[in-house]
């Protein structure tokens, strides 16, 4: 018995067509489909009024009127604290609160190497204990984790050229502070500030650090190591904290000086 022929497939309606055809030009463009609704759109954020703009600017304009004020004194106190900070390590350690005065030292590692041979000592026998012989690299960094004992007394947390260096500059910057208003003060010439600021200090911590890497390397060219004297770390560093001072702070009061007369014009500001 022959089964009845199937009937054949109905085509599709052009209706079918043309939504399969908007489907797939859809799907390459990347877009929806005519019946999916599209995302909506992203809502650009609202633009700041003028008035907050102007609000805004004037806010950060007498931010930097006032630093324009009080630069000077803002360095100097900065300076000053660094500097005291330093000292105020050992006297805290001194007084049985070693936990702080760690602190401290931790702080000043980014900017001091820390040598207990190139340090001072407050509250011991002797202000400063310098090396009798050259030291390792690992010697090294012992001295500079060692922060002092009763039997020594206790170290400050900036070394002796360093505190220098700070020291010369909050002395520079007060006294210029004092004169800048009574005397002209021009800005140290160029050459001055490298012949008497940095070459005196490069040659004598530069030779020193030389020795040292050469004896590192090859210890029978040098024997033993330069160590300078606690006399010439301070004197360098001085000049160079004094000098550093005497170049810059002119320059920064040009800058100021012509900012404050700016904004003192624009908005009334006294």
């Amino acid at each position: 018995m022959n089964a009845a022929p199937s009937s054949p497939p109905t085509p599709p309606s052009a209706e079918e067509i043309l939504a399969e055809a908007q489907r797939r030009i859809a799907e390459r463009a990347g877009t929806p489909p005519p019946d999916q609704p599209a995302a909506p759109a992203r809502q650009p954020k609202p633009p700041v009024a003028p008035e907050a703009q102007a609000r805004q600017l004037r806010r950060a304009n007498h931010a930097v009127f006032w630093l324009s004020k009080h630069w000077l004194a803002l360095f100097n106190g900065l300076l000053a604290l660094f500097t005291a900070l330093a000292f105020l390590a050992p006297v805290l350690m001194y007084l049985g609160d070693t936990e702080a005065g760690a602190f401290i030292h931790h702080l000043y590692d980014p900017f001091c190497h820390q040598y207990a041979f190139r340090s001072w000592f407050l509250f011991g026998p002797q202000a400063t204990y310098p090396t009798d012989g050259t030291l390792s690299p690992s010697e090294m960094l012992a001295a500079g984790k060692f922060l002092g004992s009763a039997e020594t007394g206790f170290k400050t947390a900036l070394c002796q050229r360093c505190i220098a260096i700070y020291g010369a500059m909050t002395l520079a910057g007060v006294l210029y502070s004092l004169l800048r208003r009574r005397v002209t003060w021009k800005p140290l010439p160029l050459w001055a500030y490298i012949a008497l600021g940095i070459v005196p200090m490069g040659l004598d911590g530069g030779y020193q650090w030389l020795t040292y890497i050469i004896h590192w390397i090859l210890p029978g060219v040098v024997l033993v190591a330069h160590e300078t004297t606690p006399f010439w770390r301070t004197l360098t560093g001085g000049l160079f904290g004094a000098l550093s001072a005497a170049l810059l702070y002119p320059h920064a009061q040009v800058f100021f000086d012509e900012t404050y007369h700016t904004l003192s014009e624009r908005y009334g500001w006294q």
